[in-house]
């Protein structure tokens, strides 16, 4: 197979430290996405055709940049959007941040497992980033991700991403964005942690900012949920034995909680 020479990407950011933690990263926004969750502050990059086609050099020079002539960054995050709608790129890319001896994690919302199953065993991710948006029922994620018709299809793939990233070794991450009204229920967090307890190596609950280009128009006037209910569905999450887990919040950052 003839290797893939670019990619579509809505930007890159250069460095940060709140993408992964413990690391200094270069971000890359692929563009496009397959489901239309409510919340999403990227809703600018979900059409396939938003951003722009760069070449993979084009990645090598914004690496290079950072890395030279005295190294910042350690490691690199794939998200956007959905980066796995683009897997051949993904796998190229991931060739040259690995070949530059930086570690490699990749966001992902899951539901499309035959391409992550191409990505993951090619051994090239070190970090597994998995955006839990459900409970695993159909229902449910059909409901959160804005495309009932697909609701099954894709708690099942994120179910089968969880156990390909077990048998792989693979470190993996969980989130859930915990939006009002769509995803802030303390039945609904509980029984997502019942269905990731053992399954992941942490498990982080993002508070919903209304800032950025959000989908929903309601939830755009809607304000995050408080603080002090981020930390009660946190314990909630924690009583059903799975752990550790942490709330991300837009002013206080990540706490982590019990």
């Amino acid at each position: 197979m003839a290797r893939v020479a670019s990619m579509r990407i809505g930007g890159v950011t250069d460095m940060s430290t709140v993408d992964w933690y413990g690391n200094v990263c270069l971000v890359v926004f692929f563009a496009g996405c397959n489901i239309r969750c409510p919340y999403c502050q990227n809703s600018s990059l979900l059409p396939m055709d938003s951003g722009q086609h760069v070449l993979i050099s084009y990645l090598e020079e914004r690496l290079r940049t950072g890395m030279e002539p005295v190294p910042q960054l350690d490691a690199v995050v794939f998200t956007a959007g959905e980066p796995l709608l683009q897997p051949d790129a993904v796998i190229e890319a991931a060739r040259l941040v690995k070949g530059l001896g930086l570690g490699l994690m990749l966001d992902t919302n899951g539901t499309l497992y035959g391409a992550a199953e191409r990505v993951l065993k090619a051994g090239l991710v070190d970090r597994l980033a998995l955006d839990v948006k459900a409970p695993l029922d159909a229902a449910e994620y059909g409901r959160v991700t804005g495309v009932p018709e697909t609701g099954a299809a894709s708690a099942e793939s994120v179910d089968a991403v969880l156990d390909l990233s077990n048998e792989l070794g693979l470190e993996v991450e969980a989130r859930t964005t915990v939006a009002p009204t769509v995803s802030d229920d303390p039945d609904f967090i509980r029984r997502i942690a019942e269905d990731l307890k053992g399954r992941v190596n942490v498990y982080y609950l993002q508070q919903f900012d209304n800032q950025g280009d959000v989908l929903s128009p309601t939830l755009k006037e809607m304000e995050r949920p408080t603080k002090d209910h981020m930390f009660t569905l946190a314990r909630v999450a924690l009583d059903t034995g799975l752990g550790p887990v942490y709330v991300k919040t837009r002013f206080e950052g990540l706490v982590r909680v019990g």
